[in-house]
């Protein structure tokens, strides 16, 4: 009897082992080796082609034969090469669909044949606390497919490098993420359960991956052919952990809940709430005094109810609004007034080149120009147009603004004072908010001089219209710029 058991108990054994072994190398056949030969454009001198290079990911096959990465690795690519596990034949592939808020890309071949036969893996759920896990991808210092285990050791809302202004759900684990595994599949009992992404410079041993929550959001806005990106909820709350301001504001004993302190124009939010509501629970979950809700068993910020939707689909939440209680459902719509205010990829810069000034949009990548240290260092006006103004006034949530970012000196304009990376008002006594309103203002100006107004300091700038015409297309030249304008 003894010996049956033995013999029964070496026979599951092995085929646990065969079985491990197989889904080892199902998981190794999908991941791929990505290479991106990328082009990123300048945006303090925007005619030129700017920083080229080469940049190298992972990732791996999903259904339908497509190839699932970081939109990390693919932003800004003049060519996509991909590498099958065991194969040193480059493919030639493009980028189907990319979420730069979420941090994710679909790739497809040029030549579909190739991936016909290569497995395709599937998803799990967001993986247990202190549970084991496997991170693959191909990291930098090697050229072979590399596996490394780990931990998960903490799961919440963090910030997405990629964009600079987006938070999401992440998990991090001790499995090393190091450069060149991003987009690599993190598995857990031979299935996905994240997205390798980003690691933290200032913890060792330390790596971070994109949840399934976020990736299957990313999919299903996908299943229309385009991608939305995440729904703005365009809300600003202050906890109530004061048992004062939870008196002031007519809470009962035991409740528990924020303050509405912002609500930002054209978010699905302004439409239903107004300052002051104090929020009890959004989407079913009761928020607590700090901000949380209990979300699977952990405590995470609120906003993590609402990134589990659509835009288009609706948010219900329970306010008090003037002591007395109601129900409301927020539409989380398509809008995103933020955007200029993250890190900007795949797209040529805008620019105006007229007698030797550069005007240029203000966004995150002119101001980013100045210096390594923009948010310390560049003038104090362009920070707070871009990331507090809308704070104090709604209307400038999102509106373009438009700046000088250089001078390209030449006789007709050094005499004048230099403002650099200061805000337009008006040029020839047109309000200008866009690089177009520029262009319209001065080719339609017909008075002796041109004279552009900036924002702060009643500063003025002034050129002499017909000098200034007679020496631009020399200054282009001069300065080796093939076109004047992009608009």
């Amino acid at each position: 009897m003894r010996h049956r058991i033995r013999f029964c108990g070496a026979v599951l054994l092995a085929l646990s082992i065969q079985w491990t072994a197989g889904a080892q190398a199902r998981v190794e056949d999908s991941v791929v080796k990505i290479m991106n030969q990328y082009n990123r454009f300048s945006w303090y001198a925007p005619w030129e082609s700017g920083a080229t290079g080469s940049g190298m990911g992972s990732g791996f096959v999903i259904s339908g034969k497509r190839i699932l990465t970081n939109a990390h690795v693919v932003s800004d690519s003049a060519m996509l090469l991909v590498y099958f596990y065991n194969d040193p034949t480059p493919y030639p592939a493009r980028v189907a669909a990319i979420g730069h808020d979420c941090d994710l890309a679909i790739l497809e071949l040029a030549d579909p044949s190739r991936i016909a036969e290569v497995p395709e893996l599937e998803f799990d759920a967001l993986p247990p606390l202190r549970s084991r896990v496997v991170t693959y991808g191909y990291p930098a210092g090697g050229k072979l497919l590399s596996s490394t285990a780990g931990v998960v050791s903490r799961i919440e809302v963090k910030d997405y490098v990629h964009s600079g202004m987006d938070s999401h759900l992440t998990v991090q684990t001790d499995a090393a993420i190091n450069p060149g595994n991003s987009g690599g599949p993190v598995i857990q009992d031979g299935k996905v359960v994240g997205v390798a992404f980003q690691g933290n410079q200032q913890l060792e041993n330390m790596g971070f991956f994109i949840p399934v929550q976020v990736v299957d959001h990313f999919l299903t806005d996908l299943k229309d052919g385009k991608y939305d990106g995440y729904p703005e909820l365009g809300l600003f709350a202050a906890t109530l952990d004061s048992p004062a301001a939870r008196r002031y504001a007519g809470m009962k004993e035991g409740e528990t809940g924020i303050r509405v302190e912002h609500l930002i124009r054209g978010c699905g939010a302004e439409t239903v709430l107004q300052k002051d509501d104090i929020i009890t629970s959004i989407g079913g979950y009761p928020v607590a005094n700090d901000g949380t809700v209990e979300w699977n068993g952990m405590r995470l910020d609120f906003g993590i109810v609402a990134d589990q939707l659509q835009k288009g689909e609706t948010l219900p939440v329970e306010l008090i609004r003037a002591k007395g209680r109601m129900m409301v459902e927020i539409e989380l719509n398509h809008y995103n007034p933020l955007e200029a205010k993250s890190n900007l990829y795949d797209i040529k810069p805008t620019y105006f080149v007229y007698a030797g000034l550069v005007f240029a949009p203000l966004n995150r990548e002119t101001i980013k120009t100045y210096s390594e240290k923009w948010v310390q260092e560049a003038p104090q006006e362009l920070v707070n147009e871009m990331y507090f103004r809308y704070l104090e006034d709604n209307d400038f949530a999102d509106a373009p603004q438009v700046m000088v970012i250089r001078r390209l000196d030449h006789e007709v304009n050094v005499e004048e004072m230099l403002y650099t990376y200061r805000l337009l008002d008006t040029v020839n006594g047109k309000t200008v908010r866009t690089v177009a309103d520029v262009v319209e203002a001065i080719e339609g100006n017909t008075a002796d001089q041109h004279l552009i107004r900036l924002q702060h300091g009643n500063r003025l700038m002034v050129l002499n219209r017909e000098e200034a015409d007679a020496v631009n297309t020399e200054i282009l030249e001069k300065y080796a710029i093939p076109k004047d304008r992009n608009l």
